[in-house]
């Protein structure tokens, strides 16, 4: 009988052990996964990180918000060695965010084009169906002031037809416009450099304001403006790298506070004395204006283009809080 209560006792105590025994065994991946949660030592910036990305953290969102591309922010020999090669004629997923569009612009654009139009030779999905309204010495102020009758009309052509944007966006069936600022061309023909990037602010603002109006449907999105080769940069002359620079700032303000998105696609092209790098300048020493881009330019273009479709598919996109301020030599 003794035997038989012994055993009993053992059994019992052996039954009572095993679940203290599988709860310290359930604990341990959830002591794992907690840690795979938590980054390694957090840097001084991430910890300065606004309290919306902390709370994305914890989500199970696809992402909590824009992340810059690193290559961006690396060295100007960096991001022109990165630049250089990069020739994707391939398909990209994000090219077809670019359908029913049309990028608008001066001589850097029109060249944007012609880059386009090579890629498309062997990719014709190359940057969707965009289409392009862009003409040498195109301006703002062409824009408001111009007709197809005018002398010397420098109004980009649809369908072999000059017109100004407002006319083109309706004839065009798209969804959205780019506009791209269009500085080279307008803050020089002012009286002085101030004159000009208020008069050129003006213009551009007002356009955007008459495409809301007359096309509520169509989404507006602003491209900043390319800066000078240092050989071009010069501070006394009315259009230098800094009245172009006052006039990005100034468009990004508006945007900011209007809901409008601000690409920046000029920023990636300066080199460390703050004007357009060589490598990404097409006329150095041009007797006007070293300004005209490069492929290794357009293949930053492409690059940033398709991170922004990326980010917009994605509802991450955030426009630029601010952009460098440029004082010229």
């Amino acid at each position: 009988m003794k035997r038989f209560l012994c055993l009993m006792l053992a059994l019992i105590t052996l039954a009572g052990c095993t679940p203290v025994e599988m709860e310290e065994e359930s604990k341990k991946p959830v002591e794992s996964k907690t840690e795979s949660i938590i980054p390694e030592e957090s840097s001084a910036e991430e910890s300065k990180a606004p309290v919306e990305s902390s709370v994305t953290e914890e989500s199970s969102a696809p992402a909590g918000g824009y992340e810059r591309p690193e290559v961006l922010d690396k060295s100007y020999e960096e991001r022109a060695a990165y630049f250089g090669e990069y020739w994707n004629v391939e398909y990209d997923l994000n090219d077809t965010f670019f359908k029913n569009s049309v990028f608008v612009g001066n001589s850097i654009m029109l060249h944007f084009s012609k880059y386009t139009e090579r890629k498309r030779a062997a990719d014709k999905s190359f940057l969707g169906n965009a289409q392009f309204f862009a003409a040498a010495s195109f301006s703002y102020y062409n824009n408001a002031h111009q007709t197809p009758d005018s002398k010397d009309c420098a109004l980009p052509s649809f369908r072999g037809q000059p017109m100004n944007i407002t006319d083109a966006v309706g004839e065009m069936n798209i969804g959205t416009v780019y506009l791209s600022l269009m500085a080279l061309n307008d803050i020089a023909i002012y009286k002085d450099g101030m004159t000009g990037i208020l008069e050129t602010f003006d213009l551009f603002t007002k356009l955007i304001e008459e495409l809301k109006t007359e096309y509520p449907a169509v989404k507006v999105v602003v491209l900043s403006n390319t800066y000078l080769h240092s050989t071009s940069d010069n501070a006394a002359h009315k259009l230098n790298n800094g009245s172009i620079s006052d006039l990005n700032i100034r468009v990004l303000d508006y945007c900011n506070l209007n809901g409008i998105d601000f690409i920046d696609i000029a920023s990636v092209l300066l080199d460390d004395s703050d004007c357009l790098g060589t490598e990404f300048c097409s006329d150095v020493g041009s007797p006007t204006a070293a300004c005209h881009l490069t492929d290794y330019a357009y293949n930053a273009w492409t690059f940033i283009l398709r991170d922004y479709a990326a980010n917009k598919l994605a509802g991450t996109w955030e426009n630029p809080k601010s952009m460098k301020g440029i004082i010229s030599k």
